[in-house]
C-alpha cells in the first residue's frame, strides 16, 4: 500500500496519540457499547471533510437528524459541508430486522454494492456493521472485508469501519485486523459512584505518522468531543 498522505481529526491530543489516518486505508474500529466508536468515527469524518475530502457516513443506529445533531453536540458542525456535498449521510437502519445468515448477506452485498457505485467517496465510513455480521456466515464476513481491501488497494479510498469486537469470534477477529491496515481498539468501564473511564488503544496504524502503539484515557465532552486525559487525572 502506497501512503500518500495521513488524514488527522484536528484535535491536537488525539491526534498525537493516533498519529493520523492513512490515506488510502483499510480500518477497524472496535468497541463495546459507549466505548466511543462513534464519537471517533465522528472525529475522522469531520477531519476529512475540513481537509476537502468527499466523505460518505453510513449509520445504521442513527437516523441523517440525529446523527447531524450528534456532531453538532461535539463541535463538529457539518452542515455546510453537506451543502457544498462533501458529507453526505445514508441511514441504514437495521433494527427491527428479522436477521438470519441469508438476510446477512444479502445485506452486506447491497452495501458493497451501495459503496462500490452510489455511495462511492474518497472516504467511507460504516459505523457500525454489527447486526449485520452478528447473523452473517464467516466466509459472508470475510468476503466483505477482502472486497473492501480491494477497493483500497484499487482505487485509493479509504474506509473506517466500526465493529463490537463480540459479535466476532477471536478467530474472524484476528482475520479481519490482518486485512486492515489499520486497528484501534476502545474499551469501557464504568465504576460505581465515579466517572466513566474510557481507553483508546492503537494496535496497529501502518503509514501514521506515530506508527509505535499507543494507548490513551479520554472523555466525551460536550461541545468539544474527545479529549485525552492524562493518565494522573483519572480517578479510579
Amino acid at each position: 500500500m502506497e501512503v500518500h498522505t495521513v488524514l488527522m481529526t484536528g484535535r491536537e491530543e488525539l491526534d498525537r496519540v493516533i498519529g493520523g489516518i492513512p490515506i488510502p486505508s483499510m480500518n477497524l474500529i472496535e468497541g463495546e457499547n459507549a466505548s466511543g466508536k462513534s464519537v471517533l468515527a465522528q472525529h475522522i469524518a469531520y477531519g476529512a471533510v475540513k481537509a476537502g475530502m468527499d466523505v460518505r457516513y453510513i449509520t445504521t443506529e442513527n437516523t441523517v437528524k440525529s446523527l447531524v445533531e450528534q456532531m453538532s453536540d461535539l463541535g463538529l458542525d457539518v452542515w455546510r459541508y453537506m451543502l457544498r456535498g462533501l458529507f453526505k449521510i445514508t441511514a441504514m437502519q437495521v433494527k427491527g430486522i428479522r436477521w438470519d445468515r441469508h438476510v446477512a448477506k444479502h445485506y452486506l452485498n447491497s452495501l458493497k454494492f451501495f459503496i462500490s457505485k452510489r455511495g462511492a467517496a474518497s472516504l467511507v465510513i460504516i459505523d457500525s456493521l454489527t447486526y449485520a455480521i452478528t447473523h452473517a456466515r464467516e466466509k459472508d464476513v470475510l468476503s466483505f472485508f477482502s472486497d473492501l481491501r480491494n477497493m483500497v488497494d484499487r482505487d485509493g479510498r479509504t474506509f473506517v469501519v466500526t465493529v463490537h469486537p463480540n459479535a466476532l469470534t477471536e478467530d474472524m477477529l484476528i482475520r479481519i485486523r490482518s486485512v486492515c491496515d489499520g486497528n484501534i481498539r476502545l474499551k469501557v468501564q464504568a465504576v460505581p459512584g465515579r466517572e466513566i473511564i474510557r481507553a483508546l488503544e492503537v494496535c496497529k496504524l501502518r503509514g501514521a505518522s506515530n506508527p509505535s502503539k499507543s494507548m490513551a484515557i479520554f472523555k466525551v465532552v460536550p461541545g468539544f468531543g474527545i479529549k485525552v486525559v492524562p493518565f494522573s487525572q483519572v480517578k479510579v
